[in-house]
């Protein structure tokens, strides 16, 4: 599989090109597809010194694509208000064909291909991977994870969230997904029935983080250091994230 990184590039941003740039949701998404695809890069750079393929950064190229028509049909990002993101944009690559218009692959390449943009937004892998198969599905769930941290922190509150500020600052935090969290596990979405649960999710993303290079970049950008320092104003969801911030912090420095 030839990647010319620029030829995809530009076709991206043709694609995108569909949509309404003016509207910040869309301009969020170019930009995180772009952070990502940096993200991996470095992350299999990281891992495969001598052979960088680039198939790492192509995902992350590639990942979000279902996130535009997404966004036009249903006007949100939630899934379980819409549409599973990774499958559909799966399905338009892999099954509509659009993968043709990034490059060539051959049938082996676009299954790899296709199962890493499938998976990555899934709480866990399937046990049938191939090694290979695994490892670019763990490259892009990482920079995925890491840019998502990201945005959280450095875009508009009213243009990720579904709930208020006064809502999210008085959400409690149910026991189920503070079990979760306390056993150092990436919180499950399909658990989360709080503001301040889903904030825990992106926050727990830390213990999926699979390679060594994606714990450094979370601690080297900071954003997960500042998505924790942030306080409640309900006093026993304060008390839960302030041992959440001691164990995760424990964890960091553990791994």
């Amino acid at each position: 599989m030839r990647i010319v990184k620029e030829q995809v590039k530009q076709q991206f941003l043709a694609y995108t090109d569909c949509y309404d740039r003016k509207d910040p949701k869309v301009r969020l998404k170019i930009d995180h597809t772009l952070r990502v695809a940096g993200l991996a890069d470095r992350i299999e750079e990281s891992e495969l010194p001598a052979q960088n393929t680039g198939v790492g950064w192509l995902l992350g190229m590639l990942h979000d694509i279902g996130r535009f028509e997404q966004l036009r049909r249903y006007h949100t990002f939630s899934d379980s208000r819409s549409i599973d993101h990774a499958e559909f944009g799966a399905d338009l690559l892999f099954r509509e064909g659009m993968i043709g218009q990034f490059l060539a692959a051959d049938e082996e390449e676009c299954r790899l291909l296709e199962k890493a943009i499938r998976l990555h937004n899934k709480l866990d892998l399937p046990a049938d991977l191939t090694d290979r198969e695994r490892f670019y599905c763990n490259v892009i769930r990482d920079a995925d994870k890491i840019d998502i941290l990201r945005v959280i922190c450095e875009t508009p509150f009213d243009d990720i969230y579904d709930c208020t500020r006064e809502e999210l600052a008085g959400s409690p935090v149910t026991d189920e997904v503070f079990r979760q969290a306390m056993q150092r596990r990436t919180v499950d979405r399909a658990v989360s029935r709080t503001p301040m649960d889903s904030y825990l999710n992106k926050i727990t993303f830390v213990y999926g983080l699979v390679f060594e290079e994606s714990r450094r970049l979370v601690q080297q950008q900071g954003h997960l250091r500042q998505m924790l320092d942030y306080h409640s104003q309900n006093a026993e969801t304060e008390r839960r994230l302030e041992a959440i911030r001691q164990d995760i912090r424990q964890y960091l420095k553990e791994s």
